[in-house]
């Protein structure tokens, strides 16, 4: 991820601003409704990336994400190394199949709110 495009608070928001440290501190500044980050694929390329939700289960941080313009999104775990974020795919199907079913029932939570 480049940092500087985007952090993590203490709430485990992701907020757009310029902030290099490990969390987010310049809360006035940082603007909520961007959640794009840009990803540094294995082929050299970059791509971006919209933060649908992020969730904490068990100790462990997962990240819903879209690329931008699709209708499709992944679920990595992610961890804080140093000062940058490590994402990883998530290998054990249970683990992966739980996590699946807290992002469904997370997004199908909000489209309710949205349309009452």
């Amino acid at each position: 991820m480049t940092k500087k495009d985007n952090c993590l608070n203490n709430e485990d928001e992701v907020k757009n601003c310029n902030c290099e440290g490990d969390s987010c501190e310049c809360e006035e500044s940082c603007d909520a409704e961007s959640n794009i980050i840009t990803l540094d694929m294995e082929d050299g390329s970059q791509k971006d990336f919209m933060v649908l939700d992020i969730v904490n289960h068990e100790g462990a941080n997962y990240v819903a994400l879209a690329e931008v313009g699709a209708m499709e999104y992944d679920i990595l775990r992610f961890e804080e190394a140093e000062e940058e974020l490590e994402l990883s795919i998530i290998e054990d199907d249970d683990e992966y199949n739980k996590i699946a079913e807290l992002f469904t029932e997370r997004f199908n939570s909000m489209q309710e709110l949205e349309e009452e």
